[in-house]
């Protein structure tokens, strides 16, 4: 029993390491999680949104703005 925690506790320890070293890792590095430009308006908002650009309610304005244009 002793030898599946320690077995346990390496195999932990192990990946914890290999995920600590990829923390704070530039994205150049990880091609695989590549930003994709949003390719409507209401993404372009929302990316904006998420990355601090715009307020909530400058979001709200400018959906409201939208969906009157479409109505």
């Amino acid at each position: 029993m002793t030898f599946v925690y320690v077995f346990v506790l390496v195999v932990l320890s192990f990946c914890a390491l290999w995920v600590w070293k990829r923390v704070g890792e530039p994205a150049a590095a990880r091609p695989w999680r590549a930003y994709r430009a949003a390719s409507s308006t209401e993404g372009v908002l929302a990316a904006q949104l998420a990355a601090g650009d715009i307020t909530d309610d400058q979001y709200a304005d400018a959906m409201a703005e939208l969906a009157a244009k479409h109505c």
